[in-house]
């Protein structure tokens, strides 16, 4: 990856994973996504009229975030049924109890 989005991401205080090779599991997950978006988002928003103003476009994504992370359930296997967030505080809690 290139030096200025390293730069941006760490000043973001985000984490940066990449995938392995050869491993189109992982990427489906981000594709799936995507597509839950263009379909449940996007779509939807484009299709009731013409966007004169970013800003208010991205405010519209952040509250659809979240939506979907805190109060949407997912479906999948792996899901269950539970929003992102609770998956996450799962994890946590099970690392927490490992580390212990």
């Amino acid at each position: 990856t290139g030096k200025a989005f390293r730069t941006r991401v760490e000043d973001l205080g985000l984490v940066h994973h990449r995938i392995p090779p050869r491993s189109p599991n992982h990427n489906s997950v981000c594709e799936r996504f995507h597509g839950t978006v263009l379909r449940e988002f996007y779509r939807p928003h484009f299709h009731r009229g013409r966007v004169e103003n970013i800003d208010l476009l991205d405010r519209s994504l952040q509250a659809w975030l979240v939506d979907y992370n805190h109060h949407r359930p997912n479906h999948g296997d792996y899901m269950a049924g539970r929003t992102p967030v609770q998956v996450k505080k799962q994890l946590r809690r099970r690392i927490r109890q490992t580390a212990a």
